[in-house]
């Protein structure tokens, strides 16, 4: 089957323009990326890395100072990927979920004969259809990430950028976020999903690992945490400095043990579910 790639950059790198008499430092380097549709790529990274700045790149929101070339799928040509921040009420601007959606519509020229129905829908796809005519300042964090996603999906963009949006969240909101978004992504939609949270990754999801601007780790969440051998700290979240969830810690126990489960579990749901795979 033909993959349909909706992104691709090819050695891109990008340094600030500086007035300056003094070369720009170059944040991003040297990147080669292709995103496919469907797709869910996790990308993780210690601050400073280049996590944010390579997901302005590949949504277009930064220009000037870049380098190489940046392919995006027919149709997506040309205009900006909106990005849902950590900071929830960073880019509301309505009073209400409905009225901020249907506003960052208008705003992009979309037209008017559909707008509203597009906005009401993508408010009850991520689960605040009820909600949709109640004051924002009413509602958690959570639900105004939920916001900005419908935002996105109303302005039919054909990634979702989600740049740690669950930073600021408790437990309980980051668990109702990640999993509107997983349901999405099911659904068919490429997502592209920054985060400092282990237990927010699944062991099937493609994972970037940035590290001084450049790409140093490209392969499933489970290999992040894989070692070649018992006892043998090389596996590369290890090299990265990462630490390792306690699941991961005890799958490596259990490897010392002579129990080898069949995948790395990032969470306690995953581990259950690798002992009862084991186990039969």
């Amino acid at each position: 089957m033909t993959q349909h790639i909706q992104l691709e950059l090819a050695d891109v790198s990008y340094a600030p323009i500086s007035l300056a008499s003094e070369p720009s430092v170059e944040i991003l380097a040297g990147i080669h990326l292709k995103v496919t549709r469907g797709e869910w790529i996790t990308i993780l990274g210690r601050n400073g890395s280049g996590k944010s700045t390579l997901l302005k790149v590949a949504g277009g929101l930064i220009r000037q100072g870049v380098r190489g070339s940046l392919h995006r799928a027919e149709g997506h040509r040309g205009k900006a990927i909106p990005i849902v921040m950590q900071q929830p009420d960073a880019g509301l601007v309505g009073s209400t979920p409905w009225e901020d959606v249907v506003t960052l519509l208008e705003r992009q020229g979309s037209p008017a004969d559909g707008l509203v129905l597009r906005a009401e829908q993508a408010l009850r796809e991520v689960g605040l259809g009820s909600r949709m005519h109640q004051p924002l300042d009413t509602l958690s964090g959570g639900q105004k990430q939920l916001v900005a996603i419908a935002g996105c999906l109303a302005a039919e963009a054909p990634i979702l950028l989600l740049d740690e949006v669950t930073a600021m969240l408790d437990p309980g909101m980051t668990a109702v976020v990640c999993g509107h978004v997983r349901r999405m992504h099911q659904q068919g939609t490429t997502v592209l999903w920054i985060t400092q949270r282990m237990e927010e990754l699944l062991p099937g999801d493609r994972t970037l690992v940035l590290k001084d601007g450049r790409i140093v780790f490209d392969g499933s969440a489970g290999a992040l945490f894989r070692r070649t051998a018992s006892e043998v700290t090389d596996s590369p979240g290890e090299r990265e400095g990462f630490e390792a969830p306690y699941t991961v810690k005890v799958a490596w126990e259990l490897a010392v043990q002579g129990i080898e489960l069949p995948f790395i579990p990032l969470t306690a749901d995953q581990l259950a579910e690798a002992v009862r795979c084991h186990d039969r």
